[in-house]
Protein backbone atom coordinates (compact mmCIF):
# COMPACT_ATOMS: atom_id res chain seq x y z
CA UNK A 1 0.00 0.00 0.00
CA UNK A 2 1.50 3.21 -0.78
CA UNK A 3 0.48 7.20 -0.06
CA UNK A 4 1.03 8.94 -3.29
CA UNK A 5 1.83 12.90 -2.07
CA UNK A 6 3.13 14.85 -5.68
CA UNK A 7 5.29 12.79 -7.16
CA UNK A 8 6.61 11.12 -4.17
CA UNK A 9 5.27 7.43 -3.11
CA UNK A 10 6.14 6.33 0.23
CA UNK A 11 4.83 2.61 1.24
CA UNK A 12 2.74 2.84 3.70
CA UNK A 13 1.97 -1.06 4.66
CA UNK A 14 3.77 -4.26 2.99
CA UNK A 15 2.11 -7.50 3.14
CA UNK A 16 3.77 -10.72 2.58
CA UNK A 17 4.58 -14.13 4.01
CA UNK A 18 6.06 -12.92 7.03
CA UNK A 19 3.17 -11.12 8.07
CA UNK A 20 2.28 -6.82 7.85
CA UNK A 21 5.22 -4.62 7.47
CA UNK A 22 4.03 -1.45 9.10
CA UNK A 23 6.37 1.38 7.60
CA UNK A 24 4.66 4.17 9.62
CA UNK A 25 4.07 3.67 13.55
CA UNK A 26 1.47 6.24 13.02
CA UNK A 27 -0.24 4.88 10.16
CA UNK A 28 0.48 1.40 11.91
CA UNK A 29 -2.23 2.03 14.95
CA UNK A 30 -4.91 2.40 12.34
CA UNK A 31 -4.82 -1.48 11.07
CA UNK A 32 -7.06 -4.22 12.54
CA UNK A 33 -5.07 -7.16 13.85
CA UNK A 34 -5.12 -9.53 10.87
CA UNK A 35 -2.92 -11.86 8.75
CA UNK A 36 -4.15 -10.62 5.53
CA UNK A 37 -3.56 -6.66 5.65
CA UNK A 38 -7.25 -5.32 4.62
CA UNK A 39 -8.38 -1.56 4.39
CA UNK A 40 -11.99 -0.26 5.42
CA UNK A 41 -13.53 2.77 4.39
CA UNK A 42 -12.63 4.36 7.61
CA UNK A 43 -9.02 3.59 7.72
CA UNK A 44 -9.18 4.90 4.11
CA UNK A 45 -10.48 8.25 5.02
CA UNK A 46 -8.02 8.53 7.91
CA UNK A 47 -5.16 7.66 5.88
CA UNK A 48 -5.90 10.41 3.03
CA UNK A 49 -5.54 13.06 5.82
CA UNK A 50 -1.63 11.80 5.44
CA UNK A 51 -1.49 11.34 1.65
CA UNK A 52 -3.61 12.83 -1.06
CA UNK A 53 -3.54 9.81 -2.97
CA UNK A 54 -3.12 6.47 -1.59
CA UNK A 55 -2.51 3.57 -4.72
CA UNK A 56 -2.92 -0.27 -3.67
CA UNK A 57 -0.51 -2.36 -4.83
CA UNK A 58 -0.25 -6.18 -5.21
CA UNK A 59 2.70 -8.64 -6.88
CA UNK A 60 1.71 -11.02 -8.75
CA UNK A 61 3.39 -14.09 -10.57
CA UNK A 62 1.47 -14.97 -13.61
CA UNK A 63 1.15 -18.82 -13.96
CA UNK A 64 3.09 -18.77 -17.39
CA UNK A 65 5.84 -16.93 -16.45
CA UNK A 66 8.27 -16.68 -13.11
CA UNK A 67 9.03 -13.05 -12.93
CA UNK A 68 6.61 -11.49 -10.54
CA UNK A 69 4.79 -7.65 -11.95
CA UNK A 70 3.52 -5.12 -9.80
CA UNK A 71 -0.23 -4.06 -10.44
CA UNK A 72 -2.51 -1.48 -9.14
CA UNK A 73 -6.27 -2.67 -7.96
CA UNK A 74 -9.09 -1.27 -6.21
CA UNK A 75 -9.29 -1.23 -2.54
CA UNK A 76 -12.22 -3.81 -3.08
CA UNK A 77 -10.13 -6.16 -4.94
CA UNK A 78 -6.87 -5.50 -2.95
CA UNK A 79 -9.25 -6.68 0.24
CA UNK A 80 -9.94 -9.74 -1.70
CA UNK A 81 -6.88 -11.13 -2.45
CA UNK A 82 -4.65 -13.30 -0.03
CA UNK A 83 -0.98 -13.14 -0.04
CA UNK A 84 0.05 -16.78 -1.22
CA UNK A 85 -3.51 -17.66 -2.60
CA UNK A 86 -4.24 -18.44 -6.09
CA UNK A 87 -6.36 -15.57 -8.29
CA UNK A 88 -7.54 -15.01 -11.51
CA UNK A 89 -8.11 -11.89 -12.19
CA UNK A 90 -8.21 -9.40 -15.86
CA UNK A 91 -6.79 -6.38 -16.28
CA UNK A 92 -7.84 -2.97 -18.34
CA UNK A 93 -6.70 -2.94 -22.41
CA UNK A 94 -5.28 0.74 -21.60
CA UNK A 95 -3.55 -0.17 -18.62
CA UNK A 96 -1.64 -3.24 -18.00
CA UNK A 97 -0.90 -2.83 -15.03
CA UNK A 98 -3.94 -1.81 -13.33
CA UNK A 99 -6.69 -4.91 -12.65
CA UNK A 100 -10.26 -4.49 -13.60
CA UNK A 101 -11.55 -7.35 -11.16
CA UNK A 102 -10.80 -10.87 -9.58
CA UNK A 103 -11.76 -12.98 -11.52
CA UNK A 104 -11.73 -16.05 -9.75
CA UNK A 105 -10.18 -16.86 -5.93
Amino acid sequence: MVGVTGEERTIIFQSGPEGVLVQNATCGELLPESENLQINESVEAELKTMYPEIEYVVLMRLCVEDEVREYRASREDFNTLEVGRVAKFRVYRSERDLIERIVEM
